[in-house]
């Protein structure tokens, strides 16, 4: 089971348990709209005065509400995992603020859905790698061994599409004039970059650790929400 609450989120939230359940309502109301135009400071001093506690408790418990409902929302757990969890984290929770939390989390989770996905649309994926290794050779003017230098250039491109796709699909050739209205933001990126071969040795290790680790179920919970 993936651990959705840290130990100090934890203690935030105990803040808002400990209220009434209408606090914890409007606790979630306003958690909604943190999500939609940031935080509202007018109104986190409001409540912490009329809680008798300090603007930073209000907001530190506000933060830890949205963390929830975004951790759960890429999580995508069912309701007995969330009750599963939530109850182990937070010990003194009962079944009615359980339920009120649940009730907010899949209420949002299609916003919370959309504003992830709107995020990520900036994000650069790979796409191809060329690569090449330099050298000097039989040099006379070296007294030491000469250390090779590898040149990469990747290419990226912020839309996600299969590699194969200029292959199937090759896109027909246009001879037409292209207008200002039809031309067409680019999407592909060429980045590039040099190392030693220690260097690249390093980051072979780091990428095959990184492909292990997407293989476990903590990983693949994450990115399940999200379809590629």
């Amino acid at each position: 089971m993936a651990r959705l609450i840290r130990p100090e989120q934890a203690k935030q939230l105990h803040f808002l348990l400990d209220q009434p359940e209408e606090v914890l309502i409007e606790f979630c109301k306003l958690a909604i709209e943190y999500i939609n135009s940031g935080i509202n400071e007018k109104k986190c001093t409001v409540a912490a005065k009329k809680l008798s506690t300090t603007y930073e408790t209000v907001r530190g418990a506000l933060e830890a509400l949205v963390a929830l409902l975004i951790d759960s929302t890429k999580l995508a757990l069912s309701e007995r995992e969330f009750h599963t969890v939530v109850q182990a984290a937070l010990e003194t929770i009962n079944e009615k603020q359980t339920e009120i939390l649940w009730q907010f989390i899949t209420s949002k989770r299609t916003l919370v859905d959309n504003v992830l996905r709107a995020s990520c649309q900036d994000e650069l994926y790979f796409r191809d790698l060329e690569w090449r290794i330099e050298g000097r050779i039989a040099s006379r003017t070296i007294r030491s061994q000469a250390t090779p230098v590898i040149k990469m250039k990747f290419h990226l491109d912020t839309e996600c599409v299969s590699e194969y796709r200029d292959k199937l699909h090759p896109e027909p050739v246009d001879h037409a004039p292209e207008t200002e209205t039809t031309k067409q933001p680019p999407t592909r990126r060429e980045v590039l970059a040099e190392t030693d071969p220690a260097m690249l040795q390093h980051m072979i290790q780091a990428l095959e650790q990184a492909l292990l680790e997407a293989r476990t179920r903590r990983v693949r919970n994450y990115v399940k929400p999200t379809p590629s």
